[in-house]
């Protein structure tokens, strides 16, 4: 047997025991580290049971097993804190930073009985616009400073809101309001019932130049309704029962939403260039429409010898300067013809 032979045997021998060791190390280290898993989880749910989560909650809330065990363990006792009805409403919150968790509920723990009248925060929200507990919480970890506005002035805010009959939806899709100065809002409420036009949560915070605009509009949509909806106006001025107004604005019902002023302007400009009620109503898309692009197509395509429908001066861009360059080929031919 040659030497290098020889060593090659040696070398075998050597590695593969070598090989098999880590092997095995390797497989012990991994069952050790799936059993502290399978504990620390068992740990977790222990805790959250403890503190009354149903079980149906904790399984269907992975991400509460990602919460390092202390730190669960103290956000539930900040949680406790807050003087929950019951720990379910409120376990979402455990999402937050643990710094802004104790930052939060040093705010709330501050609040008396006198200046808070329900539980928490999170309860106003839930008692007055009826939503779950869940997406308060949710809403308010978009919304900071909704647990750090001082509370009397936001109830003083909701309040002024709800008297001069702002909706509770609208207050719920813009909390920005209660951000603002109470003397602010006040005055623009003032002005609004002068103008005896229903405010929304922006104009509370919009520029004047805006809020005066909005108020001019609506005052003029209302002289354009005189009472009568949307719906109802569109059915006296093209002849057609209410119904039949609503079963169009179910496919299209953006067509209900757009200003009764623009309505009317370019009602009167179809109808006076001699369109058909059926055929506006053929095209719903039209009541979207830019009045002064239609009012171009109108007098382009009848320079070209073309009578337009209401369908082709609704078409798309593409389609409509497709429609301009075959009319445009057509007069060239016709001017060549002897």
């Amino acid at each position: 047997m040659s030497v290098y032979t020889l060593t090659g045997l040696l070398r075998c021998v050597r590695i593969c025991p070598v090989k098999y060791y880590y092997c095995t190390v390797s497989n012990k280290r991994e069952t050790n580290r799936t059993k502290l898993k399978k504990d620390d989880k068992e740990n977790k749910i222990k805790l959250l049971v403890d503190n009354g989560m149903p079980q149906n909650a904790v399984y269907n809330n992975e991400w509460l097993f990602n919460i390092e065990y202390n730190n669960l363990k103290n956000g539930f006792n900040l949680l406790k804190q807050w003087n929950p009805e019951k720990m379910e409403d409120l376990y979402v919150l455990l999402q937050m930073p643990m710094t802004k968790l104790i930052y939060f509920t040093k705010k709330i723990a501050d609040e008396s009985e006198i200046t808070m009248p329900y539980r928490n925060r999170v309860y106003f929200f839930v008692d007055n616009f009826k939503k779950h507990p869940h997406t308060v919480c949710h809403h308010m970890m978009q919304h900071t400073f909704l647990f750090t506005r001082k509370f009397p002035i936001m109830n003083n805010i909701y309040n002024i809101l709800v008297e001069n009959k702002v909706q509770k939806e609208d207050i719920w899709n813009d909390v920005w309001v209660f951000m603002y100065s109470i003397n602010q809002i006040e005055q623009r409420m003032a002005l609004a019932n002068a103008a005896n036009v229903n405010i929304k949560p922006w104009m509370v915070r919009c520029k004047n130049e805006v809020f005066e605009r909005t108020v001019e509009i609506k005052q003029n949509n209302r002289v354009v309704l005189n009472k009568n909806s949307t719906a109802q106006y569109l059915a006296k001025r093209l002849h057609v029962d209410e119904k039949y107004i609503y079963r169009i604005s179910e496919k299209y019902p953006s067509m209900l939403r757009v200003s009764p002023t623009k309505l009317k302007e370019l009602l009167d400009f179809l109808l006076n260039e001699g369109f058909e009620p059926m055929g506006i109503l053929s095209i719903p898309r039209v009541f979207t429409h830019s009045i002064t692009t239609l009012q171009e197509r109108l007098i382009e395509l009848r320079d070209l010898g073309y009578d337009p429908t209401v369908a082709a001066l609704c078409k798309n861009k593409t389609s409509y300067q497709e429609l301009v360059d075959k009319l445009i080929l057509k007069n060239t031919n016709e001017l060549k013809k002897p």
